[in-house]
């Protein structure tokens, strides 16, 4: 510590350490003075810096560019670097609104002594990184290669000559500044991203400096990271409804066709031809020719067998069988999702598996025999493997620019995730118990609507295939993006497996099918609360003394304090139609408080609109644990003093 030391501090005890959007950020500025000193100002900074990197190789341009005589230490790759500031908003603590208005000093002194400044922000909905434009963005020095990385852009030695001459052109059209423009994108703030290197990083952090007036001193700097988790929005920014009150009910589903071939019931009714009448004979009065009869019958049993009876598939052979075919058993292996598609970290799964079949239950049951409660055995499945993979893609661009010409480089990273490995020891369904289901599964696939079956698999059989607590949600950024797909493998026999140790057997047996669910969104948790839906509607942060617009990117003797982005959008949930008998009538209260006289605390009765926001809010607790389970790699919280 030298003669003067700042520290920044966030307040995190309501928040469990994360952050989202419409959160309000506070603060403290400590500022510890032993010895007088003179500043111009302390600013306090909100950033969100969404990094990537890559390596590409070095073309023939590049080479001619370089100077002859340095070494050839980076001829064969250069490294590129693209940063965009998807988030930024600034305040001024010191000295004060009122003194700044009334002074026209340019620095002031601090007496040694403990100084605290509060600050506090609000966190918005969108990005803002389409609002940062100018030279004034932040120029870094790329050490490894020897060249300037700006904001959305690489520099390299022929940028300033190639940006003069542009200037001293006539426009013609866009041209590449208006390419410059269109690779920012307006989204949703992309959740804290780390774990990646250099590769892909998204960082939050509040830092405050202390501008020295004489500029051969170092300024006071100190950096808190914060890790920030987005609400759960669909694209029109709009809370997304799980439960299904507000909006009709979809499903998506794949889904894909099996056969076992050949197959014979494990039971089977065989009917036994009489046997043809003797013609009548004279009684005989002998006791004898009685008493033998009756010993004949006794030994032989009786003259006549019953019309059918049933055997067991364990107590003959297939060629023993006379008169039974083999049939084809037809079936499907379905996995089912509410609209849209989504998973949660650590919460159960929201998908549903199936067995589906186009074919009547009755034909796998000994309805034929007078029996259609009991199962022929035909339509028998023995589960025996359920393997669930998720892959997760990052996907990264680049920008590089010499001030005339601009290519944007992408590159991707894949990680395969093991969600579950479950083996069961012949687990059994019984397509003799499917039931008729007229669902969007059910109707779509084919042109004929036909009726089919389905008999779901118990969803404990797949509790454990949870979603690990550190994958980020699935998002789309300027310069990174990431998606998931989901793998679902069964492993499916139609005779059960003696040994599941036996390779051969196991081979022979079992037979594998794959569900590939290619978009699957993969969401924070986090849904609107009371909280968040006042902070959002409200102005929430002191009164700005001076409403002048902001500079995209103001220079240090402009900033002052900043409010809300432009591109801010506060969400609304759907509308439910309101039928002619279900509308409200103004209530006495609402026509009276239409008066002027009225007092201004008069209480309203709350809409439609607003009971049915109420209920869609999100519990505490569990918005509370969603928070807590976020946590980042320990690389989020390495270099930040170069931030």
């Amino acid at each position: 510590m030298g003669s003067s030391d700042v520290k920044i501090e966030i307040d995190r005890s309501s928040t469990g350490g994360t952050f989202t959007n419409y959160d309000i950020i506070k603060g403290t500025v400590r500022l510890i003075v032993t010895n007088s000193i003179t500043l111009n100002y302390i600013q306090v900074k909100l950033e969100g810096v969404s990094k990537s990197q890559l390596s590409i190789p070095r073309d023939q341009r590049d080479s001619g560019r370089r100077d002859r005589g340095r070494k050839d230490r980076d001829k064969k790759e250069k490294l590129l670097q693209d940063v965009h500031k998807a988030l930024y908003d600034t305040v001024i603590v010191f000295p004060p609104d009122n003194v700044r208005q009334v002074s026209q000093a340019k620095d002031f002194t601090l007496t040694p002594g403990n100084y605290s400044y509060p600050f506090e922000f609000k966190l918005p909905l969108n990005n803002s990184c389409v609002q940062l434009q100018g030279i004034t963005n932040k120029v870094l020095f790329n050490k490894k290669n020897f060249d300037l990385i700006i904001n959305n852009g690489n520099f390299n030695a022929n940028t300033i000559r190639n940006m003069a001459q542009q200037y001293n052109q006539p426009v013609k059209g866009g041209g590449a500044s208006q390419k410059h423009r269109d690779y920012h994108i307006v989204s949703q703030l992309p959740p804290s991203l780390s774990g990646l290197g250099e590769f892909a990083s998204i960082k939050y952090y509040v830092k405050v400096t202390c501008k020295r007036s004489s500029f051969f001193k170092t300024n006071l700097r100190s950096v808190d990271p914060f890790i920030f988790l987005p609400l759960d929005l669909d694209s029109q920014n709009q809370p997304l409804v799980h439960g299904g009150d507000y909006e009709e009910y979809r499903e998506v589903f794949v889904r894909k066709e099996m056969m076992f071939s050949d197959r014979i019931p494990e039971i089977v009714g065989l009917v036994v031809p009489p046997e043809k009448k003797p013609l009548p004979q004279a009684p005989t009065p002998s006791g004898s020719a009685s008493r033998k009869g009756f010993l004949l019958r006794f030994m032989n049993g009786p003259s006549s067998a019953p019309p059918s009876s049933f055997t067991s598939l364990d107590t003959r052979k297939k060629n023993d069988l006379v008169g039974v075919e083999s049939k084809d058993v037809p079936f499907s292996f379905e996995v089912r999702f509410r609209h849209p598609a989504f998973l949660i970290p650590t919460k159960s799964p929201s998908f549903k598996l199936y067995f589906v079949s186009n074919l009547k239950p009755l034909r796998y049951s000994l309805a034929q025999y007078g029996k259609p409660e009991e199962s022929n055995g035909l339509g028998v499945i023995y589960l025996q493997k359920l393997i669930v993979e998720l892959t997760s893609t990052t996907i990264i661009s680049v920008l590089e620019t010499d001030g005339s010409v601009q290519d944007i480089h992408k590159a991707k990273h894949v990680d395969n995730i093991n969600v579950c490995n479950n083996a069961y020891q012949n687990l059994k369904f019984d397509l003799k118990n499917c039931r008729r289901l007229k669902s969007s599964s059910a109707t779509s696939t084919n042109s004929t609507l036909n009726d089919v079956y389905e008999l779901e698999i118990p969803r404990k059989y797949y509790e454990n295939c949870v979603l690990p607590d550190y994958l980020s949600p699935s998002f789309k950024t300027c310069n990174i993006s990431r998606s998931y797909r989901l793998s679902i493998v069964a492993g499916i026999s139609c005779e059960k497996v003696s040994d599941p140790t036996n390779a051969t057997e196991v081979e022979r047996k079992v037979q594998y099918v794959d569900l590939q669910c290619p978009d699957i969104k993969v969401l924070s948790g986090l849904n609107m609360t009371s909280t968040l839906h006042s902070n959002a509607s409200g102005t929430s942060l002191p009164s700005k003394t001076n409403d002048s617009p902001r500079p995209s990117y103001p220079f240090a003797a402009d900033e002052k304090r900043q409010g809300s982005f432009s591109s801010e959008v506060t969400p609304t949930l759907p509308q439910r139609p309101v039928f002619p008998s279900e509308k409200r009538k103004p209530s006495a209260v609402s026509e009276v408080a239409s008066y002027d006289d009225v007092s201004s605390d008069t209480q309203l009765l709350p809409t439609y609109d607003d009971v049915v926001r109420e209920s869609s809010y999100q519990d505490n607790s569990e918005h509370l644990r969603a928070r807590r389970r976020y946590q980042q790699h320990e690389q989020y919280y390495n270099n930040l003093d170069d931030a």
